[in-house]
């Protein structure tokens, strides 16, 4: 291999790690999100019910609040678990970059 194809393929593997990096970075970020949405879900959830002056409407709204808050909850906990299955395979690609840059590491420097 010419010293040419060695460095662009240097230069290659390591936008691919850099891409990489970037990648789970944004995805890290998406799921710190989706986890504090979720936590102010739950905290939302256990508040109490406002006072209301007439006890089957405040029974009324709570029960139906609940029930909106509860779904709500369910569905941000789905995307929570989304997005960690994406960190993972985010994490996945790093280590290949990583893994393609120590084997071209090691093929540039027994060629020398």
């Amino acid at each position: 291999m010419n010293q040419k194809a060695e460095r662009t393929l240097t230069k290659l593997v390591s936008l691919k790690r850099q891409r990489a990096e970037q990648a789970l970075g944004e995805a890290q970020a998406a799921l710190r999100g989706g986890e504090a949405r979720l936590g102010a879900l739950r905290e939302e959830l256990r508040k109490p019910p406002p006072d209301i002056d007439f006890m089957a409407i405040s029974l009324s709204q709570r029960n139906g609040h609940a029930g909106r808050l509860l779904a709500m909850v369910r569905a941000q906990e789905a995307a929570v678990r989304d997005l960690a299955a994406d960190v993972e395979v985010r994490k996945d690609e790093l280590r290949r970059a990583f893994g393609s840059e120590q084997l071209l590491e090691d093929v540039t420097r027994t060629r020398r």
